[in-house]
């Protein structure tokens, strides 16, 4: 291997796969709902993914003068060849690799969904504070990138006997086998109720299930608590939601 031959292609090689690496990492950037707020992405791609580009061109150039025996300036070419098929391949690989870890919503008949909750709450857990803004608080997790508030609907809560009912709903933004709701009412009561939701929703998951008892949050999963709090939940088609 010349070593001449081999610095010219990994220089090559270098720019050309920085300059690439600057699109690419900028949609993924995007997928990932990277904010450009204060040119956040323009940082990342300035100073981390062109310098990761480069570094990573020239050293998959160096490889691919090795793998093509490059020794005379009539193999440059293959020298060349081997090093821009070494270095977009593993750039578009990584970039794969990025999408297929984007959380995908399930859906049926092509329509995202959304989870509507109520949770049955006995009166006498009810205070003053509940029933204003942020009084209870209800949140949904399936996963580290899928974790987020639901939007819970004061102007629709409803007392029906003993019984105070508090709607809520939460958009389905992951196949995840795992999903939780954490249910709060101020800063004493936090529960909680893994829901029985399959990783990819059904018709048959779109009506009401029975009401379940939540468990106290703060309890060990080998003993934990049941309530008087009840929730029942089902998924909802997007076009549905405000039937």
């Amino acid at each position: 291997m010349s070593w001449k031959i081999a610095l010219l292609v990994a220089l090559i090689n270098a720019f050309l796969t920085a300059l690439v690496t600057v699109p690419v990492a900028d949609k993924l950037m995007e997928v990932h709902n990277v904010s450009n707020f204060e040119g956040k992405r323009g940082y990342a791609i300035g100073f981390v993914f062109i310098p990761a580009g480069f570094i990573g061109g020239f050293l998959l150039g160096l490889l691919g003068t090795k793998l093509a025996h490059a020794a005379e300036w009539a193999q440059f070419w293959k020298a060349a060849g081997f090093a821009v098929v070494l270095g977009q391949g593993a750039l578009f690989s990584i970039a794969g690799l990025s999408l297929a870890s984007v959380p995908r919503p399930p859906v049926i008949d092509g329509q995202p969904l959304i989870l509507q909750l109520e949770v049955l709450v006995p009166m006498d857990r009810i205070t003053p504070e509940a029933r204003m803004t942020d009084g209870i608080r209800i949140s949904v997790y399936a996963g580290d990138k899928d974790n987020r508030y639901a939007n819970v609907d004061t102007s629709a809560f409803k007392q029906e006997g003993g019984t105070f009912i508090v709607p809520a709903t939460a958009t389905l933004n992951s196949r995840s086998f795992q999903r939780s709701v954490s249910f709060h009412i101020g800063t004493e009561t936090w529960l909680a109720y893994d829901l029985q939701l399959p990783a990819k929703p059904t018709e048959k998951d779109s009506a009401w299930t029975e009401p379940k008892p939540m468990h106290e949050a703060r309890t060990a999963v080998s003993n934990r608590t049941l309530t008087d709090v009840l929730i029942r939940y089902r998924v909802v088609k997007t076009a549905k939601a405000k039937e």
